[in-house]
């Protein structure tokens, strides 16, 4: 296993500038053995951990700080490299291909003044995080699942919240978004933010209290106008129960908060 990702590693890095390629590999290698984990953190211990010099430690530093390299570069020779072996095949559904569009975070509980939380279903809260962005093509390789990473978003230095992150990768998910292409997003975006940016094809996974509306008129409406049928349109919402058996969405009276005409499916619009 460890020649194979070593040989990985020598695929990633054998084209970058000479003075870059091998003390970003061995930079590299100490991130992927773990060996920050017992150094809680500390770079320099992890890399002298790995059996590297004071020189070459120095030297991976250096490398990974300044070195000639970008994220986008590694990335696309990564997907060159997933996409050339023989069990790669590629997700699709109905003719689309899948995009997953999400945020995931570095839990930072006990960092002072972190600049960015995310919620935390375990503690059912927001929590001190480093967040990050990250798109990727889903596909499988020898019978695994996996989302193979197209791009990586930062936060705004200036502005690290969750929701100005989300912004920025739904503008370059929308520039590169292919016709054959589907966008499928968790519940941690709102359908009124794809909205406004105009996203065409996508599959968001809603909050489980969601309020939805039927897109067609009950028959008692037919002929009811316009005024009388936003009196009476029934607002419907899911009910998770196990004391007795019930419809799955029950009715309720409209409120007078702001609607929104998106439909859900075939049979249900988002209210």
């Amino acid at each position: 296993m460890t020649n194979h990702i070593i040989t990985v590693l020598c695929v990633l890095m054998q084209n970058l500038p000479v003075g870059t390629n091998l003390a970003l590999l061995q930079f590299e290698w100490m991130l992927v053995s773990g060996a920050l984990l017992p150094n809680r953190g500390a770079i320099f211990p992890a890399l002298k951990s790995i059996g590297l010099s004071d020189e070459e430690t120095r030297q991976a530093w250096v490398a990974f700080r300044k070195g000639v390299w970008q994220t986008a570069l590694l990335l696309r020779l990564w997907q060159e490299h997933v996409e050339g072996l023989p069990g790669w095949t590629v997700h699709r559904y109905e003719g689309y291909n899948p995009i997953t569009v999400d945020v995931t975070a570095f839990w930072r509980p006990t960092l002072k003044n972190c600049p960015s939380k995310h919620y935390h279903p375990a503690a059912n809260r927001a929590l001190p995080a480093v967040i990050f962005g990250i798109t990727g093509q889903v596909g499988e390789l020898n019978g695994q699942r996996i989302a193979l990473p197209g791009r990586f978003e930062r936060v705004h230095p200036k502005d690290p919240r969750e929701d100005r992150l989300w912004r920025e990768m739904l503008i370059q998910v929308k520039k590169t978004l292919a016709e054959d292409e589907i966008a499928v997003l968790d519940a941690g975006v709102k359908l009124r933010l794809l909205q406004e940016f105009g996203m065409e094809r996508y599959v968001v996974r809603l909050a489980k209290n969601f309020t939805a509306r039927r897109n067609y008129l009950p028959e008692f409406m037919q002929d009811m106008g316009a005024r009388q049928r936003m009196a009476h349109w029934y607002v419907l919402w899911p009910v998770f129960t196990t004391a007795k058996p019930l419809s799955p969405l029950r009715p309720m009276k409209p409120s007078s908060g702001r609607k929104m005409n998106v439909k859900f499916g075939q049979r249900f619009g988002v209210g």
